[in-house]
């Protein structure tokens, strides 16, 4: 922890001297570009008096012209006043070699030209005009008919009288019948200067409507066939009869905000050239590398921070808050490395011109300009520093940096996880088609698409053909694969019905059976049902088995005694006390045969159904204890001891009193046979409701004397005892009876073997 906490400390020690080095190198070179853009600015600037400034002056006039002709009433279409058009016939016309050929009619070539001039105004108006018309006066008059255009309250035209007035700066150009410039006055503070820089725009090409066009352009027009059949020269023509006058006065001097200027090609491209004013300085700055010193050593730290990274990882430890997204780092890098550019370089213009001739270090305010520059540089490559360590990540794992940081990547891999899945869900519907539903939907769906797959191709004739051929081929493979897969799974469900068929219900039905997956379903629920079948019918058959063994054994062995003790009874010699026990022996032998015959007879009706009942309304609790008084004596002499937990209120259920008293009889009769002695029994009854509602839930517990390790189940069935040496009095049908009187009563009637706890639950619902 301690190690951490000084390598974090170096690291910011570390990033503070880099930063305040780089804003000091920065400070330091920002000074001394102070000396060079003065000078370039004394030598280069000129202002207003400056050709860029009057050749805006100059197109600014054909704008004006038109205006003050409609003004005094005259025509003013501009393509009548700037352009003169002379027509030849081929007879008539004598060609030159420098002339331009043209296949244009002479109309098409009229209305070629009237048009680039209308644009060519227009974009005059827009750069201009507007800006003119706001920042200084000016003044047009038509000589003929001493119209006058202004957009001031002063009188500007006072000025060819030589009345100054308020203005400290003034140009007039004056054009006689010809359109030819005749007439230059300037005022300003370097007249000289700025006459002659009227007079070289005045003569130049700048001061005609197109820049960089001639003023007669001359072209040979040709038929169909090439040949010459006339000639057009079309000549260039400047106001007549007009003076403008442009002045502005000290206020609108320095309120006149930097304007740029821009050179008109002939193809009507704009390209900045320079501004009209002092505030060229910033574009002076720029020009001499002030920015490039801010970008290179923005350079200059991400070198710094990659050679850190690989060598003195130490000092580049974790900082608070670079876990920021990759895409929000990168954007403020992309401000600072763009967009801050011209901020910085305004910035430094503005320090130096604030700081002037400031004597240096003795005023404070001059340190206290670069101080401020300083924190502001400080600050920017602070943050430019913060966002290399954020990323420094990249030198070292591009792809590891990208995956934990990026914001996108994040975003593309959960679309991609979206895409998978909407893959996967199509591929699952496609494969997995419910033969046995309506598939409707996924048929219009599949028409749709194909529709759609299609329309676009038409869309785009030749090659709509060559992609529908590609779709139609990667559908085939599709369809092919697609078919392949049914059949497959096909063959999987073929071999699961042989199997099932030769009598084999252990076949895994884990796999996917596509489009027979409803099938599949079906065929798991019939293996299971032709296996509980069987094994049903095993069960059944092995009872049988049981149910003929046990019945001749049960009847065979009373049968048996009486046939014995008669033939005793033939006997002539016995004496009359053997001959009464033979007689009981028979009596007893008797009555056993009897009920073995009617328990068999009573289960064999209940079994088939052929019982008819007697619903009467019986107090089950009380029933349930009026059986046990009857046999107390019995369960006294085992020494069974019986607890009773019974609701106090009555329970009232719709049931034949006959077959319900038969039921518990069976049971206690059960329990003194099977109990073991001097064991308690528990006999509880609970009434209790659920979604269906009310019933009452019964239970007798008791503790076997034998060990149980029959099936219960197997244990409600006919001639079933729980010894199975059958050496108890007992037909085996007790429980078989007392459940089929309690299911043909609507009741449920179950056995629960835990260890030697025998229970019996029976449950009704007729309330």
């Amino acid at each position: 922890m301690v190690t951490k906490l000084k390598n974090n400390k170096k690291a910011v020690q570390t990033a503070l001297v880099i930063v305040a080095v780089a804003a000091v190198i920065f400070v330091l070179t920002a000074i001394g570009y102070k000396g060079d853009v003065d000078a370039y600015c004394a030598e280069n600037s000129g202002g207003y008096e400056s050709e860029n400034f009057i050749k805006i002056l100059f197109q600014n006039n054909y704008v004006l012209y038109p205006e003050v002709l409609e003004k005094g009433g005259k025509q003013n279409k501009v393509e009548d006043l700037y352009l003169l058009f002379e027509e030849q016939t081929a007879e008539q016309a004598i060609y030159y070699g420098n002339e331009t050929p043209s296949d244009r009619s002479a109309e098409r070539l009229k209305a070629d030209h009237v048009m680039s001039v209308q644009q060519q105004i227009q974009q005059i108006k827009e750069l201009y005009t507007a800006e003119l018309g706001t920042r200084m006066d000016y003044c047009v008059i038509d000589e003929e008919t001493q119209t006058i255009l202004k957009n001031t309250t002063r009188n500007p035209e006072r000025l060819q009288e030589g009345a100054v007035g308020d203005y400290e700066y003034y140009i007039i150009f004056r054009y006689d019948q010809n359109g030819s410039i005749v007439d230059i006055k300037v005022h300003g503070k370097d007249e000289d200067k700025f006459l002659k820089n009227a007079q070289l725009v005045a003569n130049s090409a700048d001061s005609l409507l197109f820049t960089n066009s001639q003023k007669e352009q001359s072209y040979v027009l040709v038929d169909m066939f090439d040949e010459a059949n006339g000639r057009m020269t079309i000549t260039q023509q400047n106001p007549k009869n007009a003076t403008f006058i442009y002045a502005m006065t000290a206020e609108q001097m320095e309120g006149f905000i930097h304007m740029p200027v821009y050179k008109l090609t002939e193809y009507n491209d704009m390209v900045v050239m320079a501004y009209i004013n002092n505030y060229s300085k910033e574009m002076a700055y720029d020009m001499f590398g002030v920015g490039r010193v801010y970008l290179s050593i923005l350079v200059v730290m991400i070198v710094l921070v990659l050679i850190m990274t690989r060598h003195m990882p130490h000092r580049t430890a974790d900082t608070a808050g670079t876990r920021c997204s990759m895409e929000w780092i990168l954007v403020v890098m992309y401000f600072l490395s763009d967009s801050m550019y011209m901020p910085v370089v305004n910035l430094v213009c503005y320090i130096n011109e604030r700081a002037g001739n400031i004597r240096f270090p003795l005023d404070f305010w001059y340190i206290v300009n670069y101080v401020i520059l300083f924190g502001v540089m400080f600050i920017l490559f602070g943050i430019w520093y913060w966002c290399l360590l954020s990323i420094r990540s990249i030198f070292t794992g591009f792809g590891s940096f990208v995956r934990e940081r990026s914001f996108i990547y994040r975003k593309c891999s959960q679309i991609k996880c979206l895409f998978e899945k909407t893959y996967g869900r199509w591929k699952k519907e496609i494969e997995g088609i419910d033969l046995a539903n309506n598939n409707k939907r996924f048929l219009r769906v599949f028409v749709i698409v194909q529709l759609v797959v299609v329309s676009f191709c038409c869309c785009l004739w030749f090659l709509g053909i060559f992609i529908l051929i590609v779709y139609s081929f990667l559908l085939y493979i599709l369809l092919k694969l697609y078919i392949a897969r049914v059949q497959k799974k096909y063959s999987n469900l073929l071999q699961v019905t042989n199997a099932i068929a030769q009598g084999k219900f252990d076949n895994d039905f884990n796999g996917n059976f596509g489009i027979f997956e409803t099938y599949k379903k079906e065929l798991c629920q019939i293996q299971d049902g032709f296996g509980k079948a069987v094994e049903e019918e095993v069960r059944s058959q092995r009872m049988k088995t049981e149910l003929i063994t046990n019945v001749s054994h049960d009847l065979k062995t009373p049968l048996t005694a009486i046939i014995t003790y008669i033939d005793l009874l033939k006997d002539d010699n016995i004496t009359d006390e053997q001959r009464k026990s033979y007689l009981d022996t028979l009596e007893r032998k008797s009555l056993r045969l009897k009920v073995l015959i009617e328990d068999l007879f009573e289960i064999s009706k209940a079994s088939s159904g052929n019982v008819k009942l007697e619903l009467v309304s019986v107090d089950i609790c009380n029933l349930m204890c009026q059986v046990y008084l009857e046999h107390e004596e019995k369960m006294m002499e085992n020494g069974l001891d019986v607890r009773f937990d019974m609701p106090e209120e009555k329970v009232i259920l719709q049931l034949d009193s006959q077959k319900t008293y038969r039921i518990f009889e069976n049971l206690y009769v059960n329990i003194i046979k099977y109990a073991l002695a001097n064991t308690r029994v528990y006999i509880q009854a609970k009434t209790q409701e659920d979604a269906q509602g009310r019933y009452i839930h019964i239970e007798i517990k008791n503790i076997s004397a034998e060990e149980l390790t029959v099936n219960p189940t197997d244990l409600t069935e006919r001639f079933v005892r729980g010894d199975a040496s059958r050496n108890t009095e007992g037909s085996g049908l007790g429980l078989a009876i007392a459940k089929s009187f309690t299911q043909l009563q609507g009741g449920m009637f179950g056995i629960e073997i835990d260890g030697d706890l025998f229970k019996v639950m029976i449950e009704w619902r007729r309330f």
